[in-house]
């Protein structure tokens, strides 16, 4: 089991550097193509924070370790709410002022109510994969078509995430490496999750709701406790809301078309409910003009702490 765990360590490392280097690659290309510095910041990088996510829910539905896939996502969406926000909130109070989180908050919810509804079935099929897709694609379009409303100072903000420095060609390899580094991680963790839950009596759902939840969720975090040190409040927020939304209708739609997932009961029972509490509790924070304080993070981080020691009450 130790080795498992150094090789669980080694994946989510590979996953954090290939995230970064995909990032930073698809950035200048995409500043290449024209892509103005706004969308490049609010898009690229909330998929770049989302790519562990992506690759290892993929990876694992692949194996056949769908419970795992399934879980990561489900466990994601509530560190980003209880752990990532809550530590941010507590770090450094914040104000954002990015108007598109008005209608974005809201759909996190009214997404988080849909895949309940998709999985009470007890599966996640392929047309429910498509219609996540299709609702990912709207919410590209409508951001981008938002885009041009936002403030000047709030598209100064976030363009920042923007200006990398280097040769296209460099920027390139940069992006293919750094996708391959995070394939390679990917395929590390799953295989050390799927061997620590069998060594250690839990379920991968378990698993992938609580350890690699976290692991995934890591570069989310480190982005939002170093940008509420420098006050970029629009970078926080946005990238909280914006991989919650990413995290179902990309990463879950995606995965489930490539391989329908099977629901375990407790999910439906209690664990995707407890998702859709989290979505609640970001939708009233940020409902009081997106101001977001310290006792709220405070709260949202021992609310975070009470699922995971409910969870880890549940499995012993």
């Amino acid at each position: 089991m130790i080795l498992d765990v150094l090789l669980f360590i080694l994946g989510l490392v590979m996953l954090v550097i290939g995230a970064e280097g995909l990032v930073r690659g698809a950035t200048r290309v995409a500043r290449a193509l024209g892509v103005s510095p706004f969308m490049v910041g609010f898009t690229i990088v909330t998929f770049g924070t989302t790519a562990p996510e992506q690759v290892v829910s993929i990876s694992a539905a692949l194996r056949g370790n769908s419970e795992l896939a399934l879980g990561n996502v489900v466990g994601s969406n509530i560190v980003n709410v209880g752990l990532v926000l809550g530590a941010a909130a507590v770090v450094a109070p914040f104000t954002a002022h990015l108007r598109l989180l008005r209608v974005e908050t809201p759909l996190v919810v009214l997404v988080s109510i849909l895949l309940w509804l998709f999985c009470s079935d007890g599966t996640l099929s392929r047309w429910d994969g498509a219609l996540l897709l299709c609702g990912f694609a709207g919410l590209v379009v409508y951001m981008y078509r938002s885009a041009r409303a936002e403030p000047p100072e709030v598209k100064a903000e976030v363009g920042k995430e923007a200006t990398v420095k280097m040769p296209v060609w460099q920027a390139s390899l940069v992006m293919v490496v750094g996708l391959a580094t995070l394939i390679g991680g990917a395929q590390l963790m799953v295989y050390a999750a799927v061997e620590i839950a069998r060594a250690v009596g839990v379920s991968e759902w378990l698993i992938g709701l609580t350890v690699v939840a976290v692991g995934t969720s890591l570069p989310e975090l480190a982005a939002a406790v170093v940008g509420a040190f420098r006050g970029e409040s629009d970078l926080v927020l946005g990238n909280v809301v914006g991989s919650c939304l990413f995290n179902i209708l990309m990463i879950l739609g995606l995965t489930s078309v490539i391989q329908p997932m099977v629901v375990p009961p407790e999910a439906l029972a209690v664990d995707l409910r407890i998702m859709f509490g989290f979505a609640v509790a970001l939708l009233l924070i940020v409902a009081n003009g997106l101001r977001v304080y310290r006792w709220e993070g405070v709260l949202l981080l021992a609310g975070y702490a009470t699922f995971i020691a409910w969870q880890m009450q549940e499995a012993s």
